[in-house]
């Protein structure tokens, strides 16, 4: 919408901020999920002192890489060309970056120590709170007040979540490189309930994405453009959101019902094909009494 950052609502409904913390929380919380399906047939680990050279090798290779990562973004930023009343806005993301390098240096020793998952916790919880809550405030007052910023802050929170994700990944597999395996894998073993869960989080997911784009465009009511240009004609008129919300609903239940009708298509093609393989194997087959 024209004119939307003056809006006294929706001027904080799908600012950069907000998306860029919302996004380095699913970076997060994906990766978070990939070291647990990793341990999840491992036993007892053996002590990092066991791991030999190779460990400590790749534990110091991937923190030379993050501390290079980091500290070189967080001394650019001393230099970049902005005015003066300006520039007092990086000072927070040097300071951020500064604060997860010594995070990454303290999950490394940690890991020396014998304790690695402590290590990671502990890089997880300081991403995450420099990342998505600390960025998540201070986008907001960056957008208002030096929004030529916003472009650093995004750097700073994609090397910040990278330098998470690249040492605790390091740190995992070196931490459980000897570790005793317990059993297998096994995949397509799920209970019926949560099928049914993965359904009902599809369609309110959908519906929520619908019902989301209308309350950010319904907001603004007979405007135009915001404070500045307002719609005077009798044709002026912004939909309940009762009635939005039946709209989009029909309109979920319509794709949904599409898609279902593609893989319904699709496993029709594959039934057909089997039959026709299992006919043919029958002509194909020798009988038995040409072995008697």
């Amino acid at each position: 919408m024209i004119g939307e950052q003056y809006h006294p609502f929706s001027k904080y409904f799908g600012v950069m901020a907000a998306k860029n913390a919302v996004v380095n929380l699913i970076i997060l919380a994906t990766f978070f999920s990939f070291l647990i399906y990793r341990r999840s047939n491992k036993g007892e680990m053996a002590p990092f002192s066991e791991q030999g050279k190779v460990g400590k090798i790749g534990i110091f290779s991937g923190l030379i890489f993050c501390l290079l990562m980091l500290v070189s973004y967080a001394i650019s930023l001393n230099f970049v060309e902005l005015e003066a009343n300006i520039k007092v806005f990086v000072k927070p993301l040097i300071l951020s970056l500064y604060i997860q390098a010594f995070a990454v240096c303290l999950a490394t020793f940690l890991t020396f120590k014998n304790k690695g998952k402590l290590g990671q916790a502990l890089l997880f919880a300081v991403t995450a709170s420099i990342a998505v809550l600390y960025f998540w405030y201070y986008g907001f007052q960056v957008m208002q007040k030096a929004n030529l910023v916003l472009r650093y802050l995004s750097v700073t929170q994609v090397s910040i979540v990278m330098s998470c994700l690249i040492m605790n990944a390091i740190i995992d597999i070196f931490m459980f490189r000897k570790a005793k395996l317990v059993g297998g894998i096994v995949w397509g073993k799920m209970p019926v309930r949560s099928q049914y869960a993965l359904l009902l989080l599809c369609v309110v997911i959908v519906i929520l994405m619908g019902l989301m784009g209308f309350i950010r465009s319904g907001l603004r009511m007979d405007w135009h453009i915001y404070g500045v240009l307002q719609d005077t004609s009798q044709w002026a008129y912004t939909p309940a959101l009762s009635y939005m919300g039946r709209i989009v609903g029909l309109i979920v239940v319509l794709f949904l019902g599409l898609v279902a009708f593609v893989f319904w298509l699709a496993n029709l093609g594959e039934t057909k094909e089997k039959g026709v393989l299992k006919e043919e194997f029958e002509l194909t087959e020798p009988h038995r009494e040409h072995y008697t």
